[in-house]
């Protein structure tokens, strides 16, 4: 370990010899004296010399004492100031670690507060596409997503309908399956979709092949099996890794769940409210509510706007002679015409009794006439079969129509009342026609 300090040693060592030589050299007499006829040997100089390798012995191993502390005091200054330098990237390193603590529990409590934030807002809204669109835009929030579409799922339809989007414009409607990509994907098998998984599934690329909306992530939104809506994202501008976006989606559908289920049954109230429980038309104060709307807009607008009163003949008649049940049944039977009958813009309500009323937006009376005459038809030729009975039912209508190059500034009630009539005029001519009102 001390090879470095023989040198010393040696120069101490001939140091001493010369020392030794000098006053051996310098003495007066010699170690043997011839004295009276005989030799006697002087023991100062054996003294000296005994005295100096004592000296040599003591001085050559205190110097090894000094030497050996010396380069153990360098060690160890060496190992204190390694010691420090680890200490001083040990206490750097907690110190950025403390940083990044605080910054990290800085994101977590702001990602705390924007999901607390994100629940009320969720639950305080009551109308389902109102909430799927509040869904869409903290969506687009939490994920810095600037290509983003929410979709709701209709099961009857098989489909998917866009409610709201960011970014793109995204197909109204979409089939739900393979077909339609990662959207369709997700809706059938309500699931977390993403197109990195994929691509890494040799069996399942084709469905990335058939994305026309270059989605890279989808999450259904579930509640008891049954997919409600899906969330797509095209982008993420924040720095998220693919497990943290998962969770915050998955978060996000089941608030969105719970929130949907509330909205769903509100608006199965709400609709309750404005139909009829028999036929499940839409009821009279409904009609009235729109009507008025419609009109406004036709005017607005400068469109056409058709309206259609109908009414089933003789049904007193036919309720007395049949039973009430029976007419219950031809009123159902007549709710189904009318849907099969007319397109989804149109509205049709019971107006009350066995009469009924259509609001055909964007149409010319020629075009409300033709409908009306269509399912006149309709009813004269089929054959309702109840309790074993084949039972004939007519029908009766009158048509009245805004029409934007009238002059004259027609009102909801005014139209209504031509339409009516022009239906009692069709009574009083037969019944089982149509009439225009000349209005």
């Amino acid at each position: 370990m001390f090879e470095g300090n023989w040198a010393y040693r040696i120069i101490v060592i001939l140091s001493l010899c010369i020392l030794l030589t000098w006053t051996y050299l310098t003495n007066e007499d010699t170690l043997l004296n011839y004295i009276g006829g005989r030799f006697v040997m002087d023991t100062r100089l054996i003294w000296q010399i005994g005295i100096f390798a004592l000296l040599s012995i003591v001085l050559f191993y205190l110097m090894q004492s000094t030497l050996d502390y010396k380069a153990q005091n360098g060690i160890l200054k060496k190992y204190l100031k390694r010691l420090q330098q680890e200490l001083d990237i040990e206490r750097e390193a907690i110190k950025d670690l403390k940083t990044e603590s605080n910054e990290e529990l800085l994101r977590l409590e702001s990602f705390i507060i924007t999901i607390s934030d994100t629940a009320k807002q969720l639950s305080s809204v009551l109308h389902t596409d109102e909430l799927l669109r509040v869904i869409l835009r903290k969506t687009v929030d939490l994920l810095g997503s600037d290509r983003c579409a929410i979709f709701r799922v209709d099961h009857v339809l098989n489909e998917l309908f866009c409610i709201d989007s960011a970014g793109y414009e995204a197909e109204k409607t979409i089939k739900i399956g393979e077909e339609s990509g990662l959207v369709g994907y997700a809706a059938q098998e309500g699931v977390f979709v993403s197109r990195e998984t994929l691509n890494q599934d040799y069996a399942k690329r084709h469905i990335v092949d058939e994305d026309t909306l270059n989605v890279i992530f989808c999450q259904p939104i579930v509640h008891n099996n049954k997919v409600l809506a899906v969330i797509s994202v095209g982008s993420v501008n924040v720095n998220l890794t693919h497990e943290q976006i998962m969770r915050l989606l998955s978060i996000l559908a089941n608030l969105g769940s719970v929130a949907l289920t509330n909205t769903k049954l509100v608006d199965r109230m709400r609709e309750q409210s404005v139909r009829d429980s028999l036929t499940w038309l839409y009821n009279h104060q409904y009609f009235q509510t729109h009507m008025k709307d419609a009109l406004s807009s036709a005017k607005q607008a400068k469109e056409p706007l058709s309206l259609i009163m109908m009414d089933i003949d003789h049904f007193k008649h036919f309720n007395d002679t049949y039973g009430h049940q029976a007419g219950d049944f031809v009123l159902k039977e007549a709710a189904a015409i009318f849907h099969s009958q007319l397109r989804g813009s149109d509205i049709v309500a019971r107006y009350g009794g066995e009469e009924f009323v259509a609001i055909l937006p964007r149409r010319a009376i020629d075009e409300a006439y033709n409908i009306a005459e269509r399912i006149r038809k309709v009813f004269a030729k089929n054959r309702f079969e109840f309790e074993d009975k084949d039972l004939k039912i007519t029908l009766s209508a009158g048509v009245s129509a805004f029409k934007p190059s009238d002059k004259e500034d027609i009102s909801k009630e005014l139209l209504i009342k031509c339409a009516d009539e022009a239906l009692y005029k069709a009574k009083d001519e037969g019944r089982n026609r149509v009439i225009v009102s000349k209005s």
